[in-house]
Parts: C-alpha cells; structure tokens; sequence
C-alpha cells in the first residue's frame, strides 16, 4: 500500500508539504480496525498516537453498554490520543470503537513529539485539530443545560460542519438511534420520537443509517426558539408556587 499516497489524499494534509508526509509514512503503521472492535480502551496506557485514514472511530467511556457515554466520533482524516502525549504516565481517558470497518495510521508517541518539534508544517496541522477539540468540548458543556430537542439539533448541525464526517447536506458515517441517544445523554426512545417527527416535517431524511439534513434553517430555529432547561425549570416553579398562594 502508498501510505504517502493516502495521507495525501486526507484533505486535512493539504497544507503539510510532501517532504514532512514522506517522514510521517515512514514513522506510522497502517492498522485495519473491523466494526465493533476496540483500537484501545480507557486507562490503558498511551503508547501511540493514531489518525484516521478511513471509516470513523466512536470516542466513548463506560463498563457496559447500559452506562456507555460517546464524547465524540472521530472521522477521516482526524487525530485521537494526541492530546495525552504530554503527560508524564500517559492514558487514554476514553475507549475507540470502530463505528464502522475503518483503517488508522499508528504513530508511537517518540516518533509523534519528534514530529511535532522538526516539522511546523505538521505542528500547526496539529494545533488547529487541538483548537477544534477544545471548542467542541466547551460548546458540548454548554449544550449540556438545553432540552433534548435542541441537543440533537445541535449535534446534526455541528457534525455537518466537520468534512470529516460530513459531505453537503449528508452525515457520511453511520448513526444509529442508539449512538445519537449515547452522544446527548438521553433515551433512545426520545431519539427515536423526535426523528420520525422531524422526517415527518421533511426536514431530515434517513436511509442505511445515515443521516441527510433536508432543512437545516428548521433545525437552527428549534436551538434559537427552545428555552434552556434551567430557565424551563424556573417557570414551571414560579407557576407551581403561583398555584400555592
């Protein structure tokens, strides 16, 4: 297999020049990753690094599949594991399970810290997926005070804005109802409900798992008109000591 080739088909190494990938591809393993299995699990020790070349990785934590939460999907081209290289007994905080048949790129954190140290081309490459990662942890925080509705909005909409997981209008990796309740912490039930609905309004349509966004103006109006939780909270009290009085 190229490797040179593949990597320089990720749209995300496009502003790496062909000198530092021709470095990277001797320094990385391609490992084929079959649906369903673990590429490592929480609290195992950090040794590598990983990208992806194809398919897409759930980022997750949890004992069973009862209490399983996903922090994020990791898509092609997107890196996973980086952040933890800096600590001094380093381990991964979260499990990767192939959302579907993917293959990654396998880098060892020495040859990873070399990388980033010679090369600025593949440090600021870095950066800006490090930046990315922040900003969709902080925005997932926030989200976390809204309604279910506007939560899985939010995530529809967020995630067709990553190439890596999107294509126009379409999510390109496979979600299942399951995945998405996971993701926003809810029941599946409530996922399942508020899909058919939305289809039913032909603003989303779904076929083998994945997800299209027909209207996203209608999604982007149920995260701007949807009252956060808290405030929610505080009028049903206000109404129930209205009634007291």
């Amino acid at each position: 297999m190229d490797i040179v080739k593949k990597i320089k088909s990720l749209e995300s190494f496009h502003c790496v020049s062909d000198a530092t990938i021709q470095v990277l591809a001797a320094r990385c393993r391609y490992i084929d990753v079959a649906k369903g299995c673990f590429l490592f699990q929480s609290s195992q020790r950090a040794e590598n690094v990983y990208f992806v070349l194809y398919g897409s990785f759930k980022l997750q934590d949890g004992e069973t599949s009862k209490d399983v939460v996903i922090y994020d999907f990791a898509g092609r081209g997107e890196f996973f594991g980086m952040i933890h290289s800096i600590l001094r007994v380093p381990t991964y905080p979260f499990s990767a399970v192939a959302n579907e048949d993917s293959a990654v790129l396998e880098v060892p954190l020495s040859d990873f810290n070399d990388l980033l140290t010679r090369y600025p081309d593949f440090s600021e490459l870095l950066q800006k997926h490090i930046a990315q990662r922040f900003s969709e942890i902080v925005h997932d925080r926030k989200v976390s005070r809204f309604l279910v509705s506007q939560k899985l909005a939010d995530f529809l909409l967020r995630t067709l804005k990553r190439p890596s997981l999107s294509c126009g209008g379409r999510i390109t990796i496979p979600l299942t109802r399951v995945d998405l309740a996971k993701k926003i912490v809810t029941k599946e039930e409530t996922v399942i409900r508020l899909l058919t609905a939305w289809t039913r309004e032909g603003w989303i349509t779904t076929c083998h798992k994945h997800i299209e966004v027909l209207e996203p103006a209608a999604l982007e109006k149920i995260i701007s008109d949807v009252v956060p939780k808290e405030a929610l909270d505080e009028v049903v009290l206000s109404r129930g000591q209205n009634r007291l009085r």
